[in-house]
This record gives structure tokens, C-alpha cells and sequence, in this order.
């Protein structure tokens, strides 16, 4: 699930992930009443108490009352205090407590309050008698639209990990040393100890001048050699006190379809303790693709939180734990164990930063200290604040602490999560050099070996046989039918990039730059000439005497002849005409071999309806003469031929 608080962090899926689902979120929990029948109430509970039954309704809604009547002192020592002065009684004994001590594994008194901000709705007691009149008079609409992530979206395709992949691919791949594990940290003289493969013996030293580590704050202390006047064990001492769970996800693949009563679930909280997950995610709705067959086969994700100490070994075993997953979803009517195709299980030692009652006055010494030995500790663990731990929040806090390092600039989320969780935060934006150039190229099945150095800035349109990318870290694969030669990928890349153009789009075909004759030696070369105007080696131009029909020659005449080219419609000249809507010109220079590069200011030059209008000339055969004609006609589509224009049109 994808939400954010920043325009930023927006614009940047925006630019590396192509295609999303946007979902409406539906959260319930699931809770056994006083009559011992188990209801979906819609989430918030709080603000949806209308659907628990009468006794339990009436409970709530009395300690609701007394809270509105008799305030508690905003003066909070812990976060039990927090709910009761905002629940009441009865909310807390039915959900809040049972709830946050199953997915904290701590009790709300051995938690701060400060954490909490939006992270909790606050209920309206005039609202909720509105709605239980309603709803005793039949009006009983579920609504479980509260809080920032309401609307949320997910990618289509190969699910979260997609969006960090996609990210990953655009940044150099050298920066990267996997299979490399820092397993010692010197500050005084600022290096770092690295073990290389499995082999125990292969260490390394890297120097660094700062250092910014998303390691767990706990973990990344005891990495900390200690050095004269440092006090690394007093501070050892002080992460060790940090709280956190351990996070088991338990997969169910299965056979059919979602029964009535999850069909149009996003998600459900458990806080009853017959089970042993806290919340359960309808998984296979978020995308299609997460099954291998769709509309026969669905999924969920089962979440349980083990907490780090005063653990029971068997109990938390994966054998064990899936069955007692299995076990609670069949009890509640979910799914029958024979509708089992596929089990799934993963434990992170690092699960959740739990906010307890000392975390602050910890990170208030240790932080401090790290910093002032040149080291930035940040993200969900490095951070450990779990109010500004969501992917946003932790993509955003490497953002700014670059940010504040390189230009000076203050950070604005790690220390101020209720500032930033309240609001749109739009004082940064993408930069247009984010990708300042971009290579597109028409592939069939040419060797792709030449993109091995500019990969990450490489989207390769597949028009041949093959399912799979190449091994390479490209920005981007996709599978195009095999129709209009280079000019259709060309045109499919204009119309679905429209308005995310990087500064300069070089257009290439598959084999490269090999031929020399009419492309560039180099894609440096081809780059440096596209800055300053269109790039493309000029070929004989068009004259005059040349807007008949292409006397085509080699392969091509053969391939005409043969019935194998699709014949256009039109001549050179009437197709100019067709496509620009003005008579050409008397001449005009020629890019042959497909191989161009432009800005977006050139590409924007026309409308993104020009492009559709000219890809529907192209895209019903794998080989219309009118691709023939598009490639020469890419100078004047993308360049200023304000004369010429001016002249031709003077003439028609």
C-alpha cells in the first residue's frame, strides 16, 4: 500500500513506476461481541461504533461520554493514558488495549504518547449518536474512508519491492557492493570494516568522510569500535534499552474466489487473541497479477508480531505458526483448508519500532552524539521513530538528511513527525536534471550489451520472441506488438511519457550506434550535439523533385515486392500532408536509420494528440511503408522550420 504526505516522494513514483492500481481503502475489524458473535466494524472503530452489538455499543458509548464530560489532563505520562482520555472506558477495554498490546506486544502503559498524531482518529461524540440513530433507523452505510491513506495506490505489477527496483534502476549501478556486510564501524580514523562474500577472512577497509547508515540503531552501535573519549559503551547501553517486535507474514495461496464477507476487504485488524495475526490483507485484490491465475485463484498476507522478549521458542516456529494462521482463518469462516494451493512464511528480526515510554530520552543522547561524529543514523530502524517510519517518511528522511549535509538545508521529518503528518508537504521538488537524458530503443532481438553502461538510463521496447528482460539493470523493459518498425516505439514512447520527458530523449534502434555512416559514433557524441539543436547525421535531403513514392532499394524493394512491406496509402508528399496538415516544403533534411535525439521542448512542440494521430498510420502491420516515411520526416518533427513552414504554407 502506497500513500504519502509529500509531493516529492509523489513525483518520484510518478517518474518510476509506470503503471499503478488506485484502490478506495475498505478496513474493518473483526471482533466478537458480547453475544459471542464475531462483527466487521468499520475501521476506525471509534467513529463506526454503531455496528457492535447493543451491550457493547452502550459500553463505548458511555466512556465516550464521560471523557466528553470530565476531560483528563493533557498532561500524559503514557499512551494507555492517552486512550483513555480520548476513548473512554469502554472503547479501551473492547479494542484500543486489546489491540495495540497484540500488534505492539507491549501494554499502552509501557508506551509514550507522543507518537501518536494522526496515527489515531479522535472520534466526534456528536457524529456517533447521529450515526447510531441512523443506523437503528436503517440507514446503515459502512464508511471506512478516515485518515490519510483512504485512497491509496499499489504497483500493477510485482508488487512493492517494484517501486525500490525501479528506483534502484535509476541510479548508477556501481554505487551499489552486494554480498558485502559492514561488520565494523572505526570513527576516529572514519572507516569501515567490510566482510566480502561468506569468506570470513576477506575484510576490507573503506574510508568515508560521512556516513549515513539505515542499519538498526541497536545493531549499527554494536558495530561502533571503541575509541579514546568516545563513550560508545555508554551509548551501547542506552539502544540496547530500544524497544522493537519481530514481524512473521504468513502467505495463503487459494483455490476459487474470496468469500462474500472479504470480497470488498482491504484489510482487517484482529485484536481477539484466538489468533495469532493482527491484521490480514485481501492481497490478491490490490493487483491481479499477484496470483498466477486471476479470477480463479486470490490470496492473503497474515500479519503476527512476536515480541523481542519473553518469547516461546515452539510457539513461534514457522511450522506452527502457519498452521495456528490456517487454524483462525478457517474458525472464522474465511477459508476451507482443502482451498490451500501455496504457504508462505518470513520473519523479520526487525519488525516494528515500538515507541516506549524511554525512547525519546534515548535518542535524544544518542543521535546527538552520532552526528557530532559525523554520522546520520536514519529510516524506520535507523531512526526508530514509527511515526515517520512509512515508506514516504523513510524515503524522504534520505532526501533531507542529503539535503542537510551537501546545501545545509534543515530536515523536516525525523524531528518533527506531527508537523509533517498533518499536512501536504510541497516545499521540495523534483528537480528537472532528476534524469536529465534517457535512451529509448526499438529492440527485436539484437545484442544489448552495448547499453551495459548507460543501462540504468535505458528503456527498451521488445518487439521479438523473448518473455524476460535481459540480465541488465535497465530503467525499464516492456513488450510492444511487433507493428511499425522503430516509429511506432518511438511514437508509444512519446504518447505514454508525455508530460514526464526527461530534458533529452536520444532515440535509438536496437543494434546501436554500429553504423557509422548515418548514426554517431558514440551516444556521448549524439548527446552533446542534442543540447544545442535536434541530433541526427544528415542524410541526402528531400528536394523537389522527391515527394513522390520511395524508390526503395535492397531488402526493402525485395520485401515489397514480395507483399511482405504493407503499401501506404499515400505518396511522400500527400503523406506529409496528411500528418503535418500543411504542404511540405520544397526541401527538407533527412535522419535515416531511426537514430535521433530531441528535447522535450522539440517533442512538445506538438500536441499529444499529433502523436496519436500519427501512430494510427503505423500500428496495424509489422511493416507499413509509412514507417519508411516517418524516418524521414523526424527532423522536421521535432526541429524549427519556422521558414519553411511559413513558406510551404504561403504556397498551398
Amino acid at each position: 500500500m502506497v500513500f504519502s504526505h509529500y509531493e516529492y516522494f509523489d513525483a518520484t513514483l510518478d517518474r518510476v513506476v509506470k503503471d499503478w492500481n488506485t484502490k478506495q481503502r475498505a478496513a474493518y475489524a473483526y471482533m466478537k461481541g458480547s453475544d459471542d458473535v464475531r462483527r466487521f466494524i468499520p475501521y476506525p472503530v471509534q467513529n463506526n461504533i454503531e455496528w457492535m452489538d447493543k451491550l457493547h455499543q452502550k459500553h463505548s458509548l458511555s466512556g465516550l461520554e464521560k471523557v466528553a464530560a470530565n476531560p483528563l489532563s493533557k498532561n500524559l505520562c503514557n499512551f494507555d493514558q492517552w486512550l483513555l482520555s480520548n476513548f473512554g472506558t469502554g472503547l479501551c477495554d473492547l479494542f484500543m488495549r486489546k489491540y495495540n498490546k497484540k500488534i505492539w506486544t507491549l501494554d499502552p502503559t509501557e508506551m509514550n504518547a507522543v507518537w501518536v498524531g494522526e496515527r489515531v482518529a479522535v472520534p466526534n461524540l456528536d457524529k456517533i449518536k447521529f450515526k447510531i440513530k441512523s443506523f437503528d433507523k436503517g440507514d446503515r452505510k459502512e464508511k471506512s474512508n478516515w485518515g490519510p491513506n483512504n485512497i491509496f495506490r499499489f504497483p500493477k505489477y510485482n508488487g512493492t519491492g517494484n517501486i525500490w527496483q525501479s528506483v534502484t534502476n535509476r541510479l548508477p549501478r556501481e554505487w551499489y557492493r552486494f554480498h558485502h556486510k559492514v561488520v565494523g564501524i572505526d570513527l576516529g580514523s572514519k572507516s569501515l570494516k567490510v566482510k566480502i562474500g561468506e569468506n570470513k577472512r576477506y575484510i576490507r577497509d573503506y574510508k568515508y568522510d560521512i556516513l549515513i547508515s539505515t542499519a538498526p540503531l541497536d545493531l549499527l552501535l554494536q558495530m561502533i569500535d571503541e575509541h579514546k573519549g568516545s563513550k560508545v559503551d555508554y551509548y551501547k547501553g542506552l539502544t540496547s534499552q530500544l524497544a522493537f517486535t519481530h514481524t512473521h507474514i504468513v502467505g495463503i495461496g487459494l483455490t476459487g474466489q474470496p468469500p462474500s464477507t472479504l470480497s470488498e476487504k482491504s484489510w482487517i485488524y484482529f485484536p481477539d487473541s484466538d489468533s495469532p495475526f493482527y491484521r490480514v490483507t485481501v492481497f490478491s485484490s490490490y493487483s491481479e497479477h499477484h496470483v498466477p491465475n486471476p479470477g480463479s485463484q486470490w490470496s492473503l498476507m497474515c500479519e503476527a508480531a512476536e515480541p523481542n522478549y519473553y518469547t516461546s521458542p515452539k510457539y513461534w516456529t514457522k511450522d506452527n505458526l502457519i498452521d495456528a494462521t490456517i487454524t483462525a482463518l478457517n474458525r472464522y469462516g474465511f477459508i476451507d483448508p482443502d482451498m490451500i494451493v501455496s504457504k508462505y512464511h518470513r520473519r523479520l528480526e526487525h519488525g516494528y519500532p515500538i515507541p516506549s515510554l524511554n525512547r525519546e530520552i534515548i535518542l535524544q543522547q544518542v543521535q546527538p552524539w552520532l552526528e557530532s561524529q559525523g554520522v546520520f543514523s536514519r529510516g524506520r530502524f535507523g531512526g526508530w521513530r514509527y511515526e515517520v517510519s512509512n515508506q514516504d517518511h523513510s524515503f524522504m528522511q534520505g532526501v533531507e538528511v542529503v539535503d542537510r549535509i551537501f546545501r545545509g538545508v534543515p530536515e523536516e521529518t525525523y524531528n518533527n513527525a506531527n508537523i509533517v503528518n498533518s499536512k501536504r508537504n510541497t516545499g521540495r521538488f523534483i528537480r528537472e536534471t532528476l534524469l536529465d537524458y534517457q535512451i529509448v530503443v526499438a529492440h527485436y532481438n539484437e545484442d544489448l550489451d552495448w547499453l551495459i553502461p548507460v543501462a540504468n538510463r535505458s528503456h527498451v521496447y521488445h518487439k521479438g520472441t523473448e518473455l524476460r528482460p535481459p540480465a541488465l539493470q535497465l530503467y525499464a523493459w516492456d513488450k510492444l506488438p511487433n507493428v511499425g518498425h522503430e516509429s511506432h516505439t518511438y511514437l508509444h514512447h512519446i504518447i505514454n511519457n508525455y508530460n514526464s520527458l526527461p530534458n533529452i530523449t536520444l532515440f535509438v534502434q536496437g543494434e546501436g550506434l554500429s553504423d557509422a555512416s548515418h548514426c554517431f559514433s558514440t551516444l556521448g557524441e549524439m548527446l552533446s550535439k542534442t543540447y544545442n539543436n535536434i541530433s541526427c547525421k544528415i542524410s541526402r535531403g528531400i528536394k523537389s523533385g522527391g515527394w513522390g513514392r520511395i524508390r526503395h532499394s535492397g531488402k526493402w524493394r525485395e520485401e515489397k515486392l514480395r507483399g511482405e512491406m504493407r503499401p501506404a496509402k499515400f505518396s511522400l508528399g500527400r503523406f506529409f500532408k496528411e500528418l503535418f496538415e500543411f504542404q511540405h516544403p520544397l526541401e527538407i533534411p533527412v535522419c535515416l536509420k531511426g537514430c535521433i535525439g530531441a528535447t522535450k521542448d522539440m517533442i512538445r512542440k506538438h500536441p499529444i494528440e499529433f502523436y496519436k494521430k500519427a501512430i494510427s498510420f503505423i500500428d496495424d502491420h509489422k511493416n507499413p511503408e509509412e514507417g519508411h516515411y516517418f524516418e524521414r520526416f523526424w527532423a522536421v518533427m521535432f526541429s524549427e522550420y519556422h521558414v519553411l513552414v511559413s513558406d510551404s504554407r504561403s504556397r498551398s
